[in-house]
């Protein structure tokens, strides 16, 4: 007993302890997130400034499936403008979630996430630079990742010190990189001449997907789909991590080449959620947290209920961007930040709650 209490086993996530995980399953928190994201898909073609019943909703979405189009007003709303968002909607939500989940467990920092440490801002620049110099969509694409990793390297150069990564230098610097990228991206708007290049440029600031076809979804989504993929499959070097840098050495995981390459995944989960809906505040930092009181802080069942959840948020600001008032549409992170900053003040109080019992 004496040796047990004085070399207590170290907590999965040092942040949150064992006692968040519910009695429900991790499967079954799962499949019953999967077939609520089919509903929610299903009343997201359904509702807007034109409504369209259920049966409508099934028949269109036949009518893509088979090949064989109408082209009326159903398959046109469904098919060409609902569905595309939709999806889309979905990409953003779970690489944002993913990317999340991981990069607060490789930094063992519950506050980490694509928008706090800067990638997503630095995405979003690359993806504005290459806007303005008239790049293709693979380009921009390209553009937003170097970023991304550009400012993810910064952040953790400038944050470690000779022993160690603290909590606080991570959130610290990462903010301030965020706002140097953030200023950078203000500087190309505001020097930008071209109106179209101009309104692309706020696109991509505030987040939307009112422009979104199948033609870029042909690429970024199955892209998207794979990263998250490969981020579940790693789930048990995510769980290695979390338990520290020393930890996972003495449990024989390379550090520095895992870390990297997990870092490098992340970076490219948030650039192409950037590259598909803009900047997009808040989804990567609440999801995972609300995952983990689902299903635990194991990586195996937390990556896809994050993915999961992130997709079905994302799914709803959109349908509230769009139909909240017609005929104008609201930026998608607007909305996402009106959900996100109550609520990460009710976490941040959380955090201390916990703090202070401790």
């Amino acid at each position: 007993m004496l040796r047990t209490e004085a070399r207590p086993p170290p907590a999965p996530e040092p942040t949150l302890p064992p006692s968040v995980v519910r009695s429900v399953r991790p499967a079954v928190v799962l499949a019953v997130g999967g077939v609520g994201l089919l509903v929610a898909v299903g009343f997201a073609l359904a509702v807007g400034a034109y409504g369209l019943s259920p049966g409508d909703v099934a028949r269109a979405v036949a009518d893509g499936v088979l090949g064989r189009r109408r082209y009326d007003t159903a398959d046109t709303l469904v098919l060409d403008m609902r569905l595309p968002r939709a999806v889309a909607a979905m990409s953003v939500g779970a690489a944002l979630a993913t990317a999340g989940c991981m990069l607060q467990a490789m930094l063992r920092n519950p506050l980490a996430s694509p928008f706090v440490v800067g990638t997503a801002q630095a995405s979003g620049f690359g993806a504005v630079l290459a806007i303005t110099l008239g790049a293709s969509r693979v380009e921009v694409l390209g553009t937003a990742f170097v970023a991304a990793v550009l400012a993810m390297m910064l952040v953790l150069s400038l944050a470690r010190t000779r022993r160690s990564l603290p909590t606080e230098s991570v959130v610290l610097t990462g903010l301030a990189v965020s706002l140097l990228f953030g200023a950078m991206t203000g500087l190309l708007r505001y020097f930008a001449r071209d109106e179209a290049v101009v309104g692309r440029i706020t696109l991509w600031v505030l987040g939307g997907l009112w422009h979104v076809t199948w033609a870029p979804l042909a690429v970024l989504t199955p892209a998207t789909v794979a990263a998250v993929a490969l981020a579940c499959v790693g789930w048990r070097r995510l769980d290695v991590l979390a338990l520290g840098e020393a930890d996972a050495a003495r449990l024989g995981l390379d550090v520095r080449r895992t870390g990297t390459a997990l870092l490098l995944l992340a970076c490219a989960l948030t650039s192409l959620a950037v590259c598909t809906g803009g900047v997009v505040a808040f989804v990567g930092l609440l999801v995972p947290h609300a995952a983990r009181r689902l299903v635990g802080p194991a990586h195996r069942a937390l990556l896809p209920a994050s993915a999961l959840l992130g997709a079905a948020f994302v799914l709803a600001a959109d349908v509230v961007a769009r139909t909240a008032l017609p005929p104008e549409e609201l930026p998608l992170g607007v909305v996402t930040s009106l959900v996100g900053v109550p609520a990460f003040l009710v976490l941040l109080r959380s955090m201390r709650a916990r703090g202070g019992a401790a």
